[in-house]
């Protein structure tokens, strides 16, 4: 007897058949060649199962024949039956092969679009999404896991079926010869039951294991590969390599037990395929001698033992895979359950004035704490406002918000007096530039990085840009605008990478612009060059600058000063210095700070 299925078993095989079915939307477009590998199956399988009742025909007819009447010629009736199973073996290879090469070419167009889809999905996740995952467990889904599907979309799913087709046809022919046969055959059918449940269980939890380790070993490595200088020049490098020893080392220890589960379903299914042959000798071979069973029935039925063991350990490595895929498969569909992308308004218009409404605005990354309480702002189109304030005043998390990389509360900002939730997304990117502090460059040309594929943008509108964010010698120097730049801009300096974020907002020509902390951390000689850049942003648009720079913020028409999430005042650069507040206090502490470090110590 076998044992009964607990309610958590249940559910977990109820789990495995829905994410199995969750695959059919991206397998659906090419549902043809399923159905032709599908349907080779079953004539693959009639054309190995009649290879065995050919033999016994042979050695039961024409071979007894003329083993009775010794010097007899061959009969034509032996040549039929090797000429038929010439055909049967033709036909047997044939159906395999193109049942393997219509799943092979289904399968791996599937893994091509759900790898797109993952793709897809994580680039429309809010910045939330990226601060709660690691970039190396994002890549590990996309890349590690989505191949772990490969083997079985491409031999595990329908050759399961044909294995069942295979299993079910040679048990139905050996019963049609010979039940008492077959009877005894089935003798180990137990064992085998109990010895794939047994080891389908351990293959699921190091399966799981090793996705799991491959994603942590793979984002540490990202990692470190991403602060490669860093580590260099802390001395890092033996720990660092000593850590992802060890992540690598439980990634390989998981993928260990997983090949001793496997090989040892292996072995003991050749066992067990032996032990059931030597069975059918021994009682097959006694009713043989008595004439109750046929030579020729007798050799029939130990190559249909053999073949079905074939199936049989077959459908128990492909349970092994299929334990691995689905696996990944949890993980993957895991992943595109979790949906924090920001829901697309209608509204497109076809021109932005760029008025900016702060009403009462609170927000926070987490319930438990705010990070702004309160805030309320205007800003007038044409406007240029500074944000200034202490560290974790709440600057750049305005900002964010005004790009809507993170979502405010319902209509509590508002782009020319519509909420920003009910913006087109698209429509809104385009119309609020963003230059930030941290500038991303992208291997390809000076031209690609500039225009980064967005319609519209000529090679002259990209050229006219460079100039105008005082790049006209750097694109010179580089080779003109196909010259392709280095990893993450290497062969440009911290002010020239600045500079070319300054050029995109150029490129696009926003109605209103959003500066993060954008000369935060340049040279004097630099700045002077940024700020005649920006002079031509802010130029005819709104603009909000997050800044730290004096120069930048005596420019603006209003100073906005927040501290611990709140307006603690705002005015223009002489009137907050007069009122002696919190503005005073940070211009006064930044010239002294400046001032300190331009003294030389004595020599």
């Amino acid at each position: 007897m076998t044992e009964e299925a607990s309610p958590a078993q249940k559910r977990n095989r109820s789990k495995d058949w829905a994410l199995l079915r969750a695959c059919w939307p991206y397998a659906r477009q090419d549902r043809g060649w399923l159905l032709l590998g599908v349907a080779a199956v079953p004539l693959m399988s009639l054309s190995g199962l009649a290879q065995p009742w050919l033999v016994k025909v042979a050695i039961d007819g024409p071979i007894s024949t003329a083993m009775r009447n010794p010097g007899t010629a061959m009969s034509s009736q032996l040549t039929l039956v090797a000429g038929l199973f010439l055909v049967a073996v033709l036909g047997e290879f044939g159906f395999r092969g193109l049942q393997l090469f219509a799943l092979q070419r289904a399968g791996y167009a599937m893994l091509a679009r759900l790898r797109r889809a993952v793709f897809a999905h994580v680039l429309r996740q809010g910045a939330a999404f990226f601060d709660q995952r690691a970039t190396g467990n994002l890549l590990s889904r996309t890349t590690t896991d989505v191949e772990a599907l490969g083997e079985v979309l491409t031999f595990g799913i329908v050759g399961i079926v044909g294995d069942v087709f295979d299993i079910t046809s040679i048990l139905a022919a050996m019963i049609w010869l010979d039940v008492r046969l077959t009877a005894m055959s089935l003798l180990c059918a137990p064992l085998i039951v109990l010895v794939v449940n047994v080891f389908r269980r351990g293959l699921r939890r190091q399966s799981t294991e090793i996705r799991r380790s491959m994603s942590q070993a793979s984002g540490y490595f990202q990692e470190a590969l991403a602060g490669a200088r860093i580590v260099q020049l802390h001395g890092r490098e033996k720990a660092t390599l000593e850590e992802y020893q060890r992540l690598n080392y439980r990634y390989l220890k998981a993928y260990r037990i997983s090949n001793w589960y496997d090989a040892s379903l292996y072995a003991v299914m050749d066992g067990v395929s032996s032990l059931c042959i030597a069975l059918l000798v021994w009682y097959g071979g006694g009713r043989s001698v008595s004439g109750a069973v046929s030579l020729g029935l007798l050799v029939a039925f130990i190559q249909y033992i053999q073949r079905i063991f074939i199936p049989v350990r077959e459908l128990s490595a492909k349970v092994a895979t299929i334990e691995r895929a689905l696996a990944a498969l949890e993980r993957i569909f895991g992943l595109l359950a979790v949906d924090t992308s920001l829901p697309d308004g209608e509204h497109a218009p076809q021109t932005v004035q760029g008025r900016i409404s702060v009403n009462n605005l609170h927000f926070g990354y987490d319930a438990r704490s705010e990070v702004l309480r309160g805030v309320s702002l205007q800003v007038q189109p044409g406007e240029l406002v500074a944000l200034v304030g202490p560290t974790g005043s709440g600057k750049s998390t305005l900002a964010k918000l005004l790009t809507r990389l993170y979502a405010a509360p319902a209509d509590a900002i508002r782009l020319d007096d519509v909420p920003l939730e009910r913006w087109k997304i698209e429509q809104l990117r385009r119309a609020v530039g963003v230059v930030q502090q941290d500038v991303v460059l992208f291997s390809g040309t000076l031209l690609d990085n500039v225009a980064l594929g967005r319609d519209g943008i000529t090679r002259e509108a990209v050229q006219k840009a460079l100039e105008d964010a005082q790049l006209g010698p750097v694109a010179a120097r580089l080779g003109g605008l196909d010259a392709r730049l280095s990893e993450s801009g290497g062969n440009l300096s911290a002010g020239e990478r600045q500079l070319l974020s300054i050029a995109r907002i150029l490129a696009l020509d926003p109605p209103l612009v959003v500066l993060d902390e954008a000369t935060a951390h340049i040279d004097s000689e630099t700045e002077h060059a940024v700020q005649q850049a920006l002079e031509r942003v802010f130029a005819g648009r709104t603009a909000v600058v997050v800044a730290h720079r004096l120069s930048t913020i005596r420019r603006a028409d209003r100073i906005v000063v927040l501290d611990r999430g709140q307006i603690a005042e705002q005015g223009s650069h002489d009137a907050l210095m007069t009122a002696g507040g919190l503005y005073a206090h940070l211009v006064e502490t930044a010239l002294r700070q400046a001032e300190a470090a331009s003294v030389l110590p004595a020599a």
